[in-house]
């Protein structure tokens, strides 16, 4: 198939219409999303890597929130208890219903982008998500070398492409210079320590791992080699210099900086499940989360980013066809902004610039495609992202962020105007694409096939314990799942669901206006009311409710009311009616005029569904469907079990009396 499912179209008018497919051969040339917080960026990257992962293809990805872990959560069964260690909440006697109601939201999201629960389990059954953790042991822990070993083509490499070969070797110098000397000159010991991994790469000695950086301290202390440049050594680096370099380096063998090197190899062949024995394909989320300081963030990506480099090297070129090796997901790329961003632009650089520029540039040619995200897009070096081939832009708050990403996007088909006026109005997962083509789409994303959070330190502790294990403890749900009668909902049920939910916000916008007239006009009692019905529905529904019970089996009361009604209709009933009130007591048609809707007579032996879908028979309380609520049940007893009749379909749901 070669296609991702991301969403689908959106019209002029904003409405959804055909599912968009993006191109698998697309994600080779890069890609690069932006928009604001709260634009939904994370959850279109997110659902490019599992589509991807259906297709076959692995991914390493850099997680600095905790967000991107939510990945490893793909249920095979969409249920209160499977939901719940995963959410968290204040009252914790309230999580039963809560990871209900998320459950519930789930399954109903996934409909409405023509998914199902066989689509999560499909992607649980084929694809595996390990989360590795540098410097804890919070996921699977992974050292983080401080130089990484060369690529495989390292003599053809400085014999062919020299200037490719030395930005490897110094970017990686610097990194390792920066780490171990946090501030002041350091100059000098960057080009010194730039020679020594020139010098043992052309040799084959490894400075890999503890005993590499072992080996680089000796090499510090006696160099292999008299001269830098046309200088001796001690012209260049005098040996005191030499001295406190050795010993800032060898600190990074000892107390907490010696965690950084502990753990499994990072390995890019274990990091894509190249020896898996179950076959699935593997997605590597380097969670960071933990780690709060810029510097060790950036170096972390910028060793990743080194070993991803080797490695494709070491595959050879791209063996053409439309499907990536590889892909390398970076999420927020704008850092903090400015000296704080990752990928910054001039004057600034980071640790792990260098090394990114290395795959944006080169990726494609081995088959590793970069999937690279910000929110804070005017921070980024846009001359670099020029190789990224596909935009997805969701809304930029700033005008300063729309006046960079236009710059970048140069080859859209529309003017400067339009482009800003389309990059301002995106609601959230709402995004401008522009393909490889140099195709332009609007699109909204799909509901992601994994629950989507952020996974605290103590959620990671339990998934690396008990993974996706159901919630141990009694959950109280309060009502019951729903249960589906023959496990689908119509289509026009869900049409219906859709219109709630927008009538839902309609009344939320008159809410608004409301409160501005009172704003202007204290003395508006008319607004002050609305506002008092439009906020209560429910409460006005309950009322009106039982006034109808009243006029149904006669209460004495309800001919009181119909007086009262007729001499002057005051309050809720008289704003939710406009039928002219007569001195008689009010009459079944009456009343369905004034509600707008047909009135439901409950026979004699029936009563009404609650509004929590429950019952009462005999004292005892029986639960149902909520979505019966309001509607009259009438009660079978056979066999000595109680059978429920609403609107002349016997339900399948029974008790035992």
């Amino acid at each position: 198939m070669n296609e991702l499912y991301l969403g689908k179209q959106l019209d002029p008018n904003g409405v959804t219409s055909n599912q968009y497919f993006h191109k698998l051969s697309d994600l080779i040339t890069h890609t690069f999303i932006c928009g604001g917080s709260g634009s939904g960026k994370t959850v279109i990257g997110k659902a490019i890597i599992e589509e991807s992962a259906l297709q076959g293809v692995p991914a390493i990805i850099v997680d600095l929130k905790g967000d991107l872990s939510s990945l490893v959560l793909s249920f095979s069964e969409l249920d209160a208890s499977s939901v719940a260690p995963w959410i968290e909440v204040d009252d914790r006697a309230s999580i039963g219903r809560v990871a209900l109601a998320e459950a519930n939201t789930f399954r109903q999201r996934l409909r409405e982008w023509g998914l199902a629960e066989a689509n999560v389990r499909q992607f649980a059954n084929q694809v595996a998500v390990e989360i590795f953790t540098p410097r804890s042991e919070l996921g699977r822990r992974v050292s983080i070398p401080l130089i990484s070993s060369p690529p495989p083509d390292i003599d053809k490499l400085f014999l062919e492409d020299p200037d490719t070969a030395s930005v490897m070797v110094t970017s990686m110098a610097e990194a390792l210079v920066r780490r171990v000397i946090p501030t002041g000159q350091r100059d000098r010991e960057t080009d010194f320590v730039t020679a020594l991994i020139e010098y043992a790469w052309r040799v084959g000695v490894d400075l890999s791992g503890e005993a590499g950086l072992g080996q680089l301290v000796s090499m510090i202390l006696e160099p292999p080699f008299a001269t830098i440049g046309v200088l001796g050594i001690d012209d260049h680096i005098p040996e005191n210099r030499r001295q406190k370099l050795a010993q800032a380096v060898n600190g990074q063998l000892v107390g907490a900086a010696a965690n950084w090197v502990r753990g499994e190899e990072m390995s890019v062949d274990k990091l894509i499940g190249s020896n898996r024995v179950d076959g699935k394909t593997q997605i590597s989320v380097i969670n960071l989360s933990h780690i709060t300081d810029f510097e060790d963030q950036s170096f972390v990506v910028a060793q990743v980013a080194f070993a991803i480099n080797a490695w494709m090297r070491k595959q050879g070129s791209a063996p053409g066809g439309n499907r990536p090796r590889l892909l390398f997901f970076l999420d927020e790329i704008g850092g903090g902004g400015g000296k704080t961003a990752f990928y910054p632009t001039y004057p600034y650089t980071s640790t792990c610039k260098p090394a990114l520029n290395i795959l944006v540039k080169q990726g494609r040619a081995f088959g590793v495609g970069c999937i690279l995200a910000t929110q804070n897009p005017g921070d980024i070096d846009y001359k670099g992202l020029s190789n990224c081939a596909t935009w997805i832009v969701g809304k930029l708050q700033t005008k300063r962020d729309r006046d960079k990403v236009r710059e970048g996007l140069t080859d859209a088909e529309f003017s400067p105007s339009d482009m800003a006026k389309k990059l301002a109005r995106p609601k959230t997962g709402e995004f401008m694409l522009l393909n490889k083509e140099g195709d332009v789409h609007f699109i909204k994303e799909r509901w992601l096939l994994t629950y989507h959070c952020t996974l605290s330190p103590a959620q990671l502790r339990r998934y690396k314990v008990k993974g996706l294990a159901p919630y141990e403890e009694t959950l109280n749900t309060d009502i019951m799942v729903p249960i589906f009668e023959d496990g689908i909902i119509s289509d026009e049920h869900e049409e219906v669901q859709s219109l709630w939910n927008d009538a839902k916000d309609v009344i939320g916008q008159a809410c608004n206006l409301l409160e501005k007239i009172l704003e202007h006009d204290d003395n508006a009692e008319k607004a002050r009311v609305w506002i008092s019905i439009l906020r209560d529905p429910d409460g006005i529904n309950r009322r009106l409710l039982e006034l109808q019970r009243k006029l149904t089996e006669g209460v004495e009361a309800s001919s009181v009311v119909g007086r009262s009604m007729a001499t002057k209709p005051i309050g809720l009933m008289s704003l939710l009616s406009e039928v002219k009130y007569a001195s008689h007591t009010p009459s079944h048609s009456d009343v369905q005029s004034n509600l707008g809707q047909p009135v439901v007579t409950p026979s004699s032996d029936s009563v009404l569904v609650g509004d929590d879908g429950c019952v009462t028979y005999k004292g005892r309380k029986f639960q149902l469907y909520r979505r019966y609520a309001c509607r009259p049940v009438s009660f079978i007893e056979e066999n000595g079990e109680l059978k429920f009749s609403i609107e002349g379909k016997v339900l399948s749901k029974s008790y035992r009396l």
